[in-house]
């Protein structure tokens, strides 16, 4: 049963560095994205450079809804069942009314072939390795969620509980989804055989 079960997959999940992440980091992103989500993840050949059309000179930061529609460029992003994720360490953002340009941890098209993270923000008042490496991988793994047509949750502990702009969800969040979040990527993505 067990050999059964790993011969099935949602698709897969391309990881692309953003000019630079740390190696731990995508190591710790490529086992826990195959555990959450039962995808294939690959890591794309090259570290990309950050497309200037993304930047936005007024708040140095880079537009995550354009880096979205740059990823969806690369050619992995056309394979049916493929989810890219752009990694990044520069500040990105969005606009968030009233806000026009809000710093965010990250962002994914709902639902979507397309999400990028950001460590930037996550690494505010980190208390060590293991506690960046667990908020980086909770924002990817909610950013992915949203990929497979996940909302945000109301469960105080569900990986699809929104950030709300604060830090402190996602320290609190349990990094897997709830029963309700689980039953709706069952039915919008449901395993395949490989």
């Amino acid at each position: 049963a067990e050999e059964a079960e790993a011969a099935r997959t949602r698709g897969a999940v391309v990881l692309v560095t953003l000019r630079s992440f740390p190696e731990d980091l995508i190591a710790d992103l490529e086992r826990s994205l195959a555990e959450e989500f039962a995808v294939e993840v690959r890591r794309h050949p090259e570290v990309v450079p950050l497309p200037k059309e993304t930047y936005y000179p007024p708040r140095k930061r880079y537009r995550a809804d354009r880096l979205l529609d740059f990823l969806e460029t690369l050619p992995e992003a056309s394979e049916p069942g493929t989810k890219i994720l752009g990694l990044t360490e520069v500040d990105i953002s969005t606009t968030n009314e009233p806000h026009e340009d809000w710093g965010i941890f990250g962002l994914g098209h709902m639902p979507g072939r397309a999400a990028v993270i950001s460590s930037k923000r996550l690494r505010r008042r980190v208390k060590d390795r293991a506690h960046l490496t667990r908020r980086v991988r909770i924002t990817a793994l909610h950013e992915i969620g949203h990929t497979f047509g996940l909302p945000h949750c109301p469960e105080e502990r569900c990986l699809m509980q929104d950030a709300e702009g604060s830090i402190t969800n996602t320290d609190t969040a349990s990094g897997t989804l709830e029963p309700g979040c689980r039953a709706k990527l069952e039915r919008n993505a449901p395993l395949k055989r490989r």
